[in-house]
């Protein structure tokens, strides 16, 4: 379990560090022994206003809580916890669990006084807390790769390998459908480091081959892992939602209404759109880049820039600046994979939504979109030059690259120089009186994206050329 302690408003970006958890704001919380004394630290609303402080509880992953690559705290439970300490008018402090069961027994001692996190309404849980009105119904269900070869019926599992997390409801559900289909699943406990969250990255990369998860998990996931398939539901609908101790009704009242309060605001809207459709979890899955080399991908980068006549490592350089060589990664506008490329131009060049987040086959989709704005741009007689118009033309669309060359013809400058002329007029393209003209097709533009774009891949490259 790890104690960090969270400013009130920091609910995306707040500081992380770790801090000594103490039952009454000063000494007397634990026992001569160590341990903690469960009658001193047990808060109701009373205690917990008066203290200043409410200690929540949750565990890391996509929805609950997480550090993301910029260290930031984020996390759809974690925001909503921050909400509700504000709407007590105190502080919040974090304890984060090392797993549920974990979570649960640290709520139970008196340690925290909410679980911040979607519990099931299992059986054993509801005799030891109180769960808040508001939750949502969801369904285990088999996690595997989409294909012709995934599994159907359960009964196909025999002599297949499950991984589950340790102690958990997966766990319990997998053996006992193993029991109930007359044995021969290999149900395969992970270590406690790793979550739900982290094997179905591991399902979706092919590390593994089946994990356990609930639906809504899955459906979560697939915005970044879109290759993984939870259709088989190997479980009946289950009810989830945060927990009290049964000592603490007056909190549980709390937190009703508060629920009832925030439910349909644009603040749960924007929570979630943030932490489904833009979920920044897997961004910590960074491709690790061996000694010595450029990217995971230098062996694709030599072989595809080949077609182009580029120098590998420019390619490599446009990966870098789109991507960060993240295959998962996606834009607020709809970009995906290595070389951020629009579904709907991915699809010319035959990706689909599963394959747009193949490395290899990102890279090869987009050297064809970069011989295809070769062909655009084959006025610029000049080959090097003619690469800035095709880095242009790939962060922002040919159309506006060549709305900014007419305007520099019309005002009789060179159309094929991109520094300080094709450039000045993309930016200029921002201005009525330069979108509306006659010589351009495509309309307004902001290019200042788009000019410091090429700028920053050159310089990229640059590096990769001098590393050693």
């Amino acid at each position: 379990m790890r104690r960090v302690s969270v400013a009130l408003y920091a609910i995306v970006a707040a500081a992380l560090f770790p801090t000594l958890f103490s039952c009454g704001g000063g000494g007397g919380g634990e026992s001569r022994h160590g341990e903690v004394d469960s009658t001193v630290c047990a808060y109701d609303l009373d205690s917990i206003k008066r203290h200043g402080t409410l200690r929540v509880v949750t565990t890391e992953g996509a929805f609950s809580y997480y550090v993301d690559e910029k260290d930031r705290t984020q996390g759809y439970d974690y925001a909503l916890a921050s909400n509700f300490a504000d709407y007590l008018d105190v502080e919040m402090e974090l304890a984060v669990a090392d797993d549920v069961p974990d979570m649960l027994d640290i709520l139970e001692r008196g340690e925290a006084d909410i679980a911040a996190y979607r519990v099931a309404h299992l059986k054993e849980n509801k005799e030891r807390f109180l769960f808040t009105e508001e939750g949502t119904y969801t369904t285990m269900v088999l996690v595997q790769r989409r294909g012709e070869k995934r599994v159907r019926d359960a009964t196909e599992l025999i002599g297949k390998r499950v991984l589950v997390t340790p102690d958990s409801k997966y766990a319990l559900r997998m053996r006992n459908l193993n029991d109930e289909i007359g044995g021969g699943i290999e149900v395969t406990e992970v270590a406690d480091t790793i979550t739900a969250d982290d094997l179905m990255y591991m399902v979706s990369c092919g590390e593994a081959d089946y994990c356990v998860a609930d639906d809504d998990m899955v459906s979560l996931n697939k915005t970044r892992l879109p290759n993984l398939d939870g259709g088989l539901k190997i479980g009946l609908p289950q009810k989830k939602g945060w927990v009290v101790r049964r000592d603490a009704p007056e909190l549980l009242a709390a937190v009703n209404g508060w629920q009832a309060e925030i439910a349909g605001t644009k603040l749960v809207r924007r929570l979630r759109d943030v932490y489904i459709a833009h979920n920044t979890y897997y961004d910590r899955y960074k491709a690790e880049i061996p000694k010595g080399a450029v990217s995971p991908y230098d062996d694709i980068f030599k072989r595809c820039a080949k077609e182009i006549g580029w120098d590998w490592r420019l390619l490599a350089a446009v990966a870098w600046n789109e991507s960060h060589f993240n295959p998962y990664a996606e834009s607020l506008v709809g970009a995906k994979g290595i070389m951020q490329m629009m579904p709907r131009t991915a699809a010319k060049y035959g990706l689909d939504s599963i394959t747009i987040h193949d490395p290899e086959k990102s890279i090869e989709a987009g050297v064809q979109y970069i011989k295809r704005l070769n062909m655009i741009f084959a006025r610029v007689e000049d080959s090097e030059e003619r690469i800035k118009f095709i880095l242009a033309g790939y962060n922002a669309g040919p159309g506006h690259v060549l709305d900014a060359m007419a305007l520099a013809e019309k005002y009789g400058e060179n159309p094929y120089v991109w520094d300080g002329t094709v450039s000045k007029y993309l930016l200029l393209k921002n201005k009525p009186e330069y979108y509306n003209d006659s010589v351009c097709r495509s309309g307004f533009f902001r290019g200042k994206h788009t000019v410091r774009y090429v700028t920053d891949v050159y310089r990229t490259y640059e590096k990769y050329v001098n590393k050693r």
